[in-house]
């Protein structure tokens, strides 16, 4: 044991002599190479990676949840908190939200949406019942005097 811990120290310090770990893979500070630059534009100006005139889409395949069976309002010193509860249709839906629709002539139409899967059974109502809510500012709130949430065979509304 006393002649092999000298030989590997020796070895050691021998290896670390013959490369550097600056200049190796194993450092990585190397493993994306060298910065390029950025193309420029014809007026000078640095080119955005999204395009000023590309459209944003958003697609939403949730689907309509059954039934409201409860709609409630509660003023919040900002505004207010709407909070629906709802009957979905099978076990195991997730991902639900109350989308605004429409806000015409005085009334707010939210659409309960929720995402739900395609082999789930039918339990009790109470096991499929959902409870959502959304906070409208003042500023959403300006000339609405009734929120009507609306559902695949329902909807339900509250006023002022």
């Amino acid at each position: 044991m006393r002649v092999f811990l000298p030989l590997i120290l020796c070895a050691v310090i021998a290896v670390t002599g013959c490369a550097r770990v600056a200049d190796t893979r194993m450092n990585p500070l190397n493993w994306f190479g060298k910065s390029t630059s950025a193309p420029l534009t014809a007026s000078g100006k640095i080119r955005p990676l999204v395009p000023t005139n590309r459209a944003t889409r958003v697609v939403d395949g949730r689907g309509a949840i059954q039934s409201v069976t409860g709609l409630a309002i509660e003023k919040t010193p900002n505004g207010a908190i709407v909070r629906a509860t709802g009957i979905a249709s099978t076990q195991g839906q997730f991902n639900a939200q109350l989308v605004p629709v429409s806000n015409e002539g005085g009334v707010l139409t939210l659409a309960f949406r929720i995402e739900g899967v395609a082999n789930a059974g039918t339990n009790s109502a109470f096991s499929r019942q959902v409870i959502v809510a959304r906070v409208l500012t003042f500023a959403d709130l300006a000339g609405v005097r009734t929120i009507r949430v609306q559902s695949a065979t329902n909807q339900r509304s509250a006023s002022r």
